[in-house]
């Protein structure tokens, strides 16, 4: 056979290699689409645009697309690697970043309790409106809900507040922008640590990362709504990995470990405690650790007491800045009834039926029981992980949704909560599905804008008949089988190909002999 005939061989991706790249692809796609809908919701919630059906549902419609674009894109997670989904989850949020803040006024409280503490006051005695007065620019953008509240927040978090107060003053756009930034400083953490959480729960780190920082909850919540449950996220699983890579080592043993170990221990054990002292309920992370240890370390006890001593040492040390008025402070938030937690609903129904004169012993009576039916379960997941039936990243998410289940007070954000390290550990497509449905449903659940009667019922009509459309659409692209096979290509100067040679004594053999 000449050379000049020859067709030069060229080495084609092997199959992993393609999936990869298809996936890419798409993923690469819905990230434009992903970023034009949070776009639109940015400009349709900026406050030019007066409330109206056509405003709602174009603001609704953004939701979906962007809820339907990480739906679809969880079907390619598993093939692409954090860095890609990470890079995506950026581009969603970037039109997010000076938008208004959504779904919740919480940062108008930040602001007012920052000014409060940076006046001298006491933050968690007194309200925005007792502290500042009823004509302070923070008081009139804080909810009359809350403008009698003291804070409720721990130590860290005040002394944080109180900083952005003296570093932006009265400048409310300056204050937002401050406090956006250290909510994206949270998710930063949380990008770090979630791949690697799920790899120590032998989970896949791109559904990992797809599941929860690709979450539109994390883009409502944590990037437009700032609030401080980002940073206390991003602290309590940056902590978590920390300490437990540092008990792997202690397990596992070395004398090169003696000396970076414990001070990698230290490390975790200062963000957890960092994280407990913006939240208290990221204290459940401790109980995590304490187990973990308790569980694999041969001598657990002197270091589960050194870990307690070194998280008191911190509290007290914050403490001692910011008050110790933040232990009673988180009580002031039952002052207002929260009718997505299962036990409050249920003790409002009750009051609906027998009547509202019932409702207070109701509520009371119904969260009481719900803290009944949580501690004992809490403790059972503890003994679970204890005894090594339990992944610790997958117990924590399960005290969390009993914490929300059993809980007196529920916001959506809240969610986060659970959904977060369960997605660090979703190994199964059932529990990929549930975490995946519930965040879905509660993505859509509150509309970004709010009208009049008339308004919203329209706005959902429209919004429910585009996106529904949007999806038949969709669904019927996926699902519709192929029609044609696709032509093979003729070269234009045909080689004959030799055949092997096992092949060729086959042929030979096969022909008729003359």
């Amino acid at each position: 056979m000449s050379s000049q005939n020859a067709i030069p061989q060229r080495s084609l991706p092997d199959a992993p290699t393609r999936v990869t790249q298809a996936a890419t692809a798409t993923v690469g796609l819905l990230a434009v689409t992903g970023s034009a809908a949070t776009a639109t919701l940015a400009v349709v919630t900026a406050g030019v645009l007066r409330p109206s059906a056509i405003t709602i549902a174009a603001g609704l419609v953004a939701m979906g697309a962007v809820v339907g674009a990480w739906l679809l894109a969880g079907r390619h997670a598993a093939h692409l690697p954090p860095r890609v989904l990470s890079a995506v989850a950026a581009a969603w949020a970037a039109p997010l970043l000076l938008a208004r803040p959504l779904f919740s006024g919480d940062v108008w409280s930040y602001l007012a309790q920052g000014a409060t503490a940076a006046l001298g006051l006491d933050p968690y005695r007194l309200g925005p409106a007792s502290a500042l007065g009823a004509d302070s620019v923070f008081t009139a953008q804080v909810s009359h809900y809350w403008a009698d509240t003291p804070a409720p927040y721990g130590p860290a978090w005040m002394l944080l507040s109180r900083g952005v107060a003296l570093l932006t003053g009265e400048n409310l756009e300056a204050g937002v922008l401050a406090y956006r930034s250290v909510a994206l400083a949270g998710v930063v953490l949380i990008a770090w640590a979630l791949p690697r959480l799920a790899v120590r729960a032998g989970a896949s780190p791109g559904v990992a990362v797809w599941l929860g920082l690709l979450n539109p909850l994390v883009l409502w919540h944590l990037v437009a709504g700032v609030h401080n449950d980002a940073l206390m996220l991003g602290l309590m699983l940056a902590g978590l990995e920390v300490a437990l890579a540092a008990v792997d080592r202690l397990h596992a043993g070395g004398e090169s470990e003696r000396l970076v170990t414990p001070l990698r221990l230290a490390a975790g054990v200062l963000l957890l405690t960092l994280a407990a002292d913006i939240k208290f309920v990221a204290g459940a992370a401790f109980c995590v650790l304490l187990v973990a240890i308790a569980h694999r370390v041969r001598r657990p006890v002197p270091l589960m007491a050194g870990v307690v001593i070194g998280a008191l040492l911190i509290t007290g040390v914050l403490s001692a800045a910011a008050g110790v008025g933040w232990i009673t402070a988180p009580l002031g938030s039952l002052s207002v009834y929260s009718w997505m937690a299962p036990t409050t609903a249920t003790g409002l129904l009750i009051g609906a039926i027998a009547g509202s004169g019932v409702t207070p012993t109701a509520v009371t009576v119904a969260n009481m029981a719900g803290l009944a039916v949580c501690f004992p379960v809490v403790i059972s997941l503890l003994v679970a992980m204890f005894r090594g039936r339990l992944e610790p990243i997958r117990g924590l998410g399960l005290i969390f949704t009993a914490a929300l289940l059993c809980g007196a007070v529920v916001q959506p954000w809240y969610v986060l909560w659970a959904v977060l390290p369960l997605a660090a550990a979703a190994r199964t497509r059932r529990s990929r599905l549930r975490v995946a449905g519930t965040s879905a449903l509660i993505a859509v659940a509150l509309p970004p804008l709010t009208g009049d009667v008339a308004a919203m019922i329209g706005g959902y009509v429209i919004a429910a008949v585009v996106l529904g459309t949007a999806g038949l659409l969709i669904r019927y692209r996926l699902t519709r089988p192929a029609t044609t096979a696709p032509t093979p290509v003729r070269a234009k100067n045909p080689v004959p190909v030799q055949p092997a040679a096992p092949e060729r004594e086959r042929v030979a053999a096969s022909m008729p002999r003359g």
